[in-house]
């Protein structure tokens, strides 16, 4: 059948625009960029973070100085619109599944959380989810695609369609899907920070869109597959002293965004260790975050390591769970020595504690 007369079977579902927020300081010692140097040391093999690795990595005197990095280490059929989610995908075999179905695990995320969607009955090369005008390529994964899907820590609470769109080898689109998801409010508190002339002058807007030119230009990458195994662990072997999604007022302004990370408390020079396997996608300064590494996990998953102090990985480079990638330091925007960290999904920033509690994916 062609794709004209498969496009009339279905509706297609209108989109919500997603406000993505762009500032991300931190408290107890939150700050966004400065200028860096790179680390001279390699980072071990394997690390945990409540274990010091055999290197360590070389911290600056000084926190916006710039670390030294390391040296390079049969034809379609017609397909029924769904918008039920299923209960589970068939067992595997031979026997043929007459129309494609969707499942959402869960159907109900609260803000600043994740769902994976499943589709298999399908007779499509490649597949893309579209929630809130953002796209989100699915993982061909033997009879089935899979993805992880995000809500942010201020999107609004409510139900959300979703249209999966299938292609055919060739790029030409065969057909649509739909289905919803529902957003509940998780009551994120507010708290104000008092923040040093020398860190709130970099609440600029130009300053914000600077940091968030370089981040798109990273979360744009999208690595198909999975790169992490098993739950994530946390970086740092310390206490959380600020949570995720806690909306920020500084130097008692009106609320201006939310914490997209989980702070970590550390002394300068403490180590940092990869939280789990995947590929390093970005290191060096920005703006507000101030010196970072970011993490290509795979499947449009990213993990963030800020205000450091000091580098012990470099660009492309292949890290495993527990690796050093650099020290704790108080680069860009904070009012003492920590460790921002954060996990991001397809560019919005999520809360990370619940991927150190299970695995995810399929």
């Amino acid at each position: 059948m062609g794709t004209a007369s498969i496009a009339r079977q279905w509706s297609l579902v209108a989109l919500s625009a997603l406000a993505l927020a762009l500032a991300a300081g931190c408290s107890s010692g939150a700050n966004d960029e400065d200028a860096l140097k790179t680390a001279t040391s390699t980072p071990p093999a394997a690390a945990s973070p409540t274990a010091k690795p055999t290197r360590s990595a070389t911290a600056t005197t000084e926190p916006t100085s710039t670390p030294t990095l390391p040296p390079p280490s049969p034809e379609p059929s017609a397909i029924a619109a769904v918008d039920t989610p299923a209960a589970k995908p068939p067992p595997p075999g031979p026997t043929p599944v007459d129309a494609p179905q969707i499942q959402l695990v869960p159907a109900d995320i609260g803000q600043g959380q994740v769902s994976m969607i499943r589709l298999w009955g399908y007779s499509a090369t490649s597949a893309m989810a579209i929630l809130n005008e953002r796209r989100y390529p699915l993982v061909a994964d033997g009879g089935f695609f899979w993805g992880i899907l995000a809500a942010s820590a201020d999107q609004a609470a409510g139900s959300y369609p979703i249209v999966v769109q299938l292609r055919q080898a060739n790029g030409e689109l065969l057909g649509e899907l739909a289905t919803q998801i529902n957003v509940v409010a998780m009551g994120y508190p507010v708290e104000n920070i008092d923040l040093p002339p020398e860190s709130a002058a970099l609440l600029t807007p130009e300053m914000a869109q600077e940091e968030q030119n370089i981040r798109d230009g990273v979360f744009a990458l999208f690595t198909p597959g999975r790169l992490w195994a098993g739950p994530f662990i946390i970086p740092v072997n310390a206490a959380i002293v600020s949570p995720y999604g806690i909306g920020r007022s500084y130097n008692g302004g009106p609320v201006s965004g939310y914490h997209t990370g989980v702070d970590l408390a550390g002394e300068e020079g403490a180590w940092v260790a990869a939280a789990n396997n995947g590929r390093v996608a970005f290191v060096g300064p920005t703006p507000l975050r101030g010196n970072g590494v970011i993490i290509d996990h795979g499947a449009g998953v990213f993990s963030g390591y800020y205000h450091l102090s000091a580098f012990a990985v470099q660009e492309g480079q292949t890290v495993n769970k527990g690796d050093l990638v650099g020290t704790v330091g108080s680069t860009g925007m904070v009012t003492g020595p920590h460790l921002h960290w954060e996990v991001v999904v397809r560019g919005l920033v999520i809360d990370p504690i619940p991927w150190t509690l299970e695995a995810k994916g399929p």
